[in-house]
């Protein structure tokens, strides 16, 4: 009869043990599994930050130093269109400054778009270098803003900006740049 009693006692006792046991190791595994993807998550996205950041200098300092380029071959269309409508506010056959304002205001922040070249103001340049590159934030949609200082070497005048750049296809295209 105790040994009735006793098994009786030590059966639910161990089927406790074995429940609190397999409780805590299973979500210490899922916990485990979570930490890895996210730390998985974490190095995809500084790779592809760091991806933007190669891309970005090297487009600015590839295409300014050949003899011609176009600006649409390294910013999206929208860009290149809203900085040539910005450009060409001087002339006698482009948009007046109220006219630009109101067409781009709900695309782009306006008060931050030089009217002259883009990215370099002048027209006449030397050779050109990224000085600086350095990741301040991730947009909504996921595009890329860095602090940019780009140095003329020749005539030696440097320019602060802050370009926002987004994936395309394989590649990334300058989406905005805020000029200081």
């Amino acid at each position: 009869m105790h040994k009735v009693n006793f098994l009786a006692l030590i059966f639910p006792l161990l089927s406790a043990i074995m429940l609190i046991k397999n409780g805590k190791s299973q979500p210490n595994h899922h916990s485990n599994t979570k930490t890895n993807q996210t730390v998985i998550e974490q190095k995809t996205k500084d790779q592809d930050q760091e991806n933007a950041k190669k891309w970005l200098i090297k487009a600015i300092e590839i295409n300014f130093n050949k003899e011609t380029f176009e600006m649409s071959d390294i910013t999206t269309k929208t860009y290149a269109e809203y900085k040539s409508d910005a450009i060409n506010i001087e002339y006698d056959n482009g948009l007046t400054n109220e006219t630009f304002k109101k067409k781009w205001k709900n695309t782009f922040d306006t008060k931050y778009v030089g009217t002259e070249g883009f990215l370099i103001p002048t027209q006449d340049y030397g050779k050109i270098k990224v000085m600086s590159c350095k990741f301040l934030s991730v947009t909504k949609d996921k595009a890329y803003i860095f602090e940019t200082i780009v140095r003329d070497l020749t005539y030696k005048h440097s320019y602060k900006r802050d370009i926002k750049v987004i994936h395309s296809g394989k590649s990334f295209l300058i989406a905005d740049v805020k000029e200081y």
